[in-house]
């Protein structure tokens, strides 16, 4: 009996082991279900759309967080300035920037606007009078009951949805700037909040992972400043060669917008298009074949080279996130795609691939893999 009592207390330490290596390495499946359980609930409840674009309004505030951060730290290293008097230097500028640059912004394109509406009008009613000469054209032309009939079916609808979505992007707006104000000023109690929720043996593990993280947004916020800044330059450039009114606005229109993958290029063509009407229709066409080669330039030249100082993410990857997220999620989708990718990724080689599978050299890739 005293034989086989010391041998289980002797084999017993061990089994407490086993017991622990095997719930280590279940814990991450546990999670994995946990949260595929928790989707499809939400799916089922018709929430998981709204609730992941909640989701991804919050992680687009953490990246304004992260850039205000990186712009406060930066200046505190090299002023006899606490960091919370920088941070709220910083913001003031900011703001008194936006404010600025905005008030000067829109009086200056309202001033086109109006004698381009007043151009477009007229066109459009030489038009319409050219048109009303030809038999087969009448039929398609619109009169008074046809307008008004468009303004009841048509019109007012598209207002109500327009307004929604105005709203819609004025709350998201006023999500991401309140997240970014509020993280940004005191990180550290965001981040110690996140790690009180891992155990103790793990913690300083998860905040290194979560510097990684970080510090890689931050790269890829650097990275977008500055492909949006040659972007702007070299589209001031461009429309100043070309006579168009407001260069430098439809410049740093085009460098904002530039921030939206895909999208932007597209949406900041459009003003600077409306505005050549004003000169002659080859002068629009020059400036669409403008953005054509600076669209070209950023993807295959800028891009490429400012991606080695960033998280490697495949080009492939890239696309297939930005498609899949900007069918799921819209614009919020499409602006958070590759942050929200390079984020996965290190918590993949970190956790799964580094802790899980017990690779040294988790994030590369050797001859033998």
């Amino acid at each position: 009996m005293s034989t086989t009592e010391s041998n289980s207390h002797a084999s017993s330490p061990d089994k407490p082991d086993a017991a622990d290596n095997v719930d280590a390495g279940g814990r991450p499946w546990q999670i994995v279900l946990a949260t595929l359980l928790v989707g499809l609930i939400l799916a089922v409840a018709g929430l998981l759309i709204q609730t992941v674009t909640v989701v991804l309004l919050v992680f687009t505030g953490v990246l304004f967080a992260v850039f205000l951060h990186g712009i406060t730290s930066w200046i505190t290293a090299r002023v006899p300035l606490t960091y919370h008097w920088t941070y709220t230097l910083v913001v003031a500028l900011l703001v008194a920037a936006a404010v600025g640059g905005s008030f000067y912004m829109g009086s200056q394109i309202a001033t086109h606007i109006s004698e381009l509406s007043t151009q477009l009008q007229l066109s459009s009613e030489r038009l319409t009078e050219q048109l009303d000469q030809y038999d087969w054209a009448r039929p398609y032309l619109p009169n008074g009951s046809q307008m008004q009939n468009a303004v009841s079916d048509d019109v007012l609808p598209s207002v109500w949805t327009g307004v929604q979505s105005t709203l819609w992007a004025v709350t998201g707006l006023v999500v991401i700037i309140c997240v970014g104000l509020y993280v940004a000023y005191d990180p550290s109690l965001y981040i110690n909040s996140l790690v009180k929720v891992v155990p103790i043996p793990k913690r300083e593990h998860f905040r290194d992972l979560l510097r990684k993280i970080g510090t890689a947004l931050g790269y890829w916020i650097l990275g977008r400043l500055l492909s949006m800044c040659v972007v702007g330059v070299l589209t001031s450039i461009g429309l100043w060669l070309l006579d168009v009114p407001l260069p430098i606005t439809l410049g740093v229109l085009a460098a904002l917008l530039s921030f939206i993958p895909n999208i932007g290029p597209i949406l900041a063509a459009v003003p600077q298009a409306l505005l050549a009407l004003q000169i002659d229709t080859s002068t629009v066409l020059y400036v669409l074949l403008l953005n054509v080669a600076l669209q070209t330039i950023e993807s295959y030249l800028l891009t490429p080279l400012i991606q080695q100082y960033e998280l490697p993410l495949p080009a492939a990857l890239a696309i297939c996130v930005q498609v899949l997220m900007g069918t799921l999620f819209g614009l919020i989708g499409v602006v958070t795609a590759a942050p929200l990718a390079a984020a996965t990724i290190i918590a993949v080689q970190v956790l799964y691939i580094g802790d899980y599978l017990n690779d040294p050299q988790p994030g590369e890739l050797d001859e033998g893999s």
